[in-house]
């Protein structure tokens, strides 16, 4: 083939393919625009759209906190928006997520109309949704009961899930002494003042959660609290322990009113206790009161004081004269008429106006017309008794009622088995014409006493000391006593005596007022009662130890003390045992407090002191002389152990006093000043 041949078909070839190629790519752009315009023409005639036209009905309820998950309407994707349209509304609103919801609190009944929209690229679709609110039914009442003066309290149920953002509210509180305390749960509580019905309603609110509830609380008068009925004895020791009418708290207030009164005082102690001697008979209406923060309580008590019965009394006072010096004050003088007397010497003294004394009267006394009544006591062998003289009245009065008269009665003996009786008519009279009535104590169990015959058949041996009180309408009384003794039973020999005391605790209470607990030391103990009367007016039959509140201004204490028909005294130097134990500048230690003093004799007008054993807590340093006298007070707060402070100290040389106290414990430590 020539060349040109050649050239000329290869020319052919290469237009046949352009032409091929022209052609394909013709229909290729027809094709693609008829595809185009099929798709645009579709997009508006044929929308690609899912529509569910069923509405959803739900349900809601108002004040309810209300929470629905929505149904995916298209398949999930993560470019899917939503919307409710209607929403927010009525205490609703829409809340995305995957998938979304709507939550809430309703807040009026009625239909909610709206429509839940999906879309996004490409997919779109929606739904009809009908929330129907209706109103929320009434919870039941919690009804609850409360006593008027009686502390009430109670828990609160949680009415929605307990959450950290919770908060409550008592409508209504507080009132009628109640109040709502805050808490997991919450409570009511008070002391309820007034009878009455309280209508209160609880709410629980807080993010998506809302809750109430009413309450009915119906308070109440408190039933009538019976009366605690006591008996006491004129001149006798008496203490009584009261009952705690609410728990025991440390915040805990207790009292008596109507005391302190006829020789008895109120000793909150714990337990509490009515204490003293009585002075004169009768009936005595008090009341036992126990209050502190939510807890208070009541009772009436009944205290009936019987005439005394003790052998040897005071039955009255013979009036000498009475002077007048000025308006207010008046020269007392007179004679205490006394029974059951045995020659014996008589101890007497007028309550905070005549020291002890042995000498007859008459006695004088200087008084104020505003203190119209004086306390008189005697003692003989061992026996205590007290009168209280009006004696401003019988200073202005005629003659007033005369009280019984005794003979005694001498010793009686009986035998066992052998039939006994006393006619007590043959040993008393009333030189008034009055009519008596008789207070026997000491019988033995088979022996009694009938009107004014004391008869019965003993049924063992022994020797027993029996006191008889003769009483007229008026409650002047005259007592003595006698010795029965069954088959000759002799007493015992072994002599009995209050030898020692021994110190058990000191406290001082501020000012001269110590708190001193102490223990009489006896010998010649036969198992008999033991009597043991105090200067300072008590008289107890109760064991030691004892506790009483002395004054510095009377640094001696005598005791008496009687077994059978021994006494012994012996006198008490308590504020010298209370201030004496301290080492001079050593330290006392007591249950951790620990009290060192430098430079001990001191001659400057200071000291330096040093404390330990004592952290976190208060202490109250006090510079006093022997008499109980302070000289200096302070009060600390103490963070750390072993502080010095330095402490001003009065003038003079002698003998001075340190006292530490914190709580619970007190030292007390000697300075020696030599300038």
């Amino acid at each position: 083939m020539s060349t040109r041949t050649t050239t000329r078909t290869l020319g052919w070839l290469i237009g046949l393919l352009l032409l091929v190629c022209w052609n394909l790519q013709a229909e290729v752009k027809a094709t693609l625009t008829k595809t185009d315009s099929s798709q645009a023409s579709t997009s508006i005639r044929e929308p690609n759209t899912a529509i569910d036209p069923t509405p959803l009905s739900l349900t809601a309820i108002v004040g309810v906190p209300f929470k629905k998950t929505m149904p995916l309407l298209v398949p999930l994707d993560s470019l899917l928006s939503y919307d409710l349209t209607g929403l927010p509304a009525n205490g609703l609103r829409i809340e995305l997520g995957r998938p979304p919801g709507i939550q809430g609190i309703p807040l009026t009944s009625g239909v909610v109309n709206l429509t839940l929209v999906n879309n996004t690229v490409l997919r779109s679709a929606w739904r009809p949704i009908i929330i129907t609110v209706i109103d929320a039914p009434l919870p039941p009442p919690l009804s609850l009961t409360a006593i008027v003066g009686v502390p009430f309290q109670k828990t609160m149920p949680l009415l929605v899930p307990l959450d950290s953002l919770l908060s409550y509210d008592l409508t209504g509180l507080p009132a009628n002494g109640l109040r709502i305390e805050l808490g997991r749960p919450p409570g009511i509580q008070g002391i309820p003042i007034t009878s009455g019905v309280v209508n209160l309603t609880l709410v629980n609110n807080t993010v998506l959660r809302s809750a109430w509830r009413p309450i009915i609380i119906t308070v109440i008068d408190a039933p009538p609290v019976p009366p605690l009925n006591l008996t006491a004895t004129v001149g006798v020791p008496f203490q009584q322990t009261l009952p705690y009418l609410v728990p025991v708290d440390s915040l805990l207030s207790l009292w008596v009113t109507g005391l302190p009164a006829n020789g008895l005082n109120f000793a909150p102690s714990s337990p509490p206790a009515i204490q003293g001697i009585p002075l004169t008979s009768g009936v005595m209406n008090l009341t036992l009161v126990n209050n502190t923060v939510l807890r208070s309580a009541w009772r009436p008590i009944v205290i009936t004081v019987n005439p005394s019965a003790t052998s040897f009394a005071i039955t009255g006072v013979n009036l000498i004269s009475c002077q007048t010096i000025s308006a207010n004050q008046r020269l007392l003088t007179f004679n205490p008429q006394y029974v059951g007397t045995t020659g014996q010497p008589i101890i007497f003294t007028v309550y905070q106006q005549l020291p002890l004394t042995s000498q007859p009267g008459p006695y004088s006394l200087n008084l104020d017309s505003s203190n119209p009544i004086i306390t008189l006591i005697a003692q003989q062998n061992g026996v205590l008794t007290s009168y209280n003289y009006q004696w401003l009245a019988a200073c202005n009065n005629s003659t007033p009622n005369r009280p019984p008269t005794t003979t005694g009665i001498p010793p009686q003996t009986a035998q066992p088995g052998q039939a006994y009786q006393l006619s007590l008519a043959n040993y008393f009279t009333d030189p008034d014409g009055n009519p008596l009535t008789y207070i026997v104590s000491g019988l033995p169990s088979t022996l009694n006493l009938t009107g004014v015959i004391i008869s019965g058949t003993p049924s063992g041996t022994g020797s027993f000391p029996i006191s008889v009180t003769a009483v007229d309408p008026s409650g002047l009384f005259v007592a003595t006593s006698f010795q029965l003794t069954v088959n000759g039973t002799t007493p015992p020999t072994q002599p009995f005596a209050l030898v020692s005391v021994t110190t058990n605790g000191c406290q001082n209470l501020g000012g001269n007022q110590w708190q001193v607990t102490f223990t009489p030391q006896y010998t010649g103990l036969t198992g008999e009662p033991i009597v043991l009367a105090m200067t300072n007016g008590t008289i107890t039959t109760q064991a030691g130890p004892y506790s009483q509140t002395l004054s510095t201004n009377e640094p001696l204490l005598t005791l008496i003390a009687q077994q059978g028909n021994t006494t012994s005294a012996y006198n008490y130097f308590w504020l010298a045992a209370c201030t004496g134990g301290a080492r001079q500048g050593a330290s006392e230690v007591s249950n951790g407090l620990q009290v060192k003093v430098f430079g001990n004799p001191i001659q400057s007008q200071q000291v330096d002191v040093e404390i330990s054993g004592v952290m976190g807590s208060w202490v109250e340093v006090t510079v006093m002389d022997l008499q109980g006298r302070s000289h200096h007070q302070q009060r600390l707060e103490w963070p750390s152990d072993g502080e010095r402070i330095s402490l001003p100290v009065g003038q003079g040389a002698g003998m001075h006093l340190v006292q530490v106290r914190t709580k619970g414990q007190v030292q007390t430590v000697k300075l020696i000043k030599s300038r």
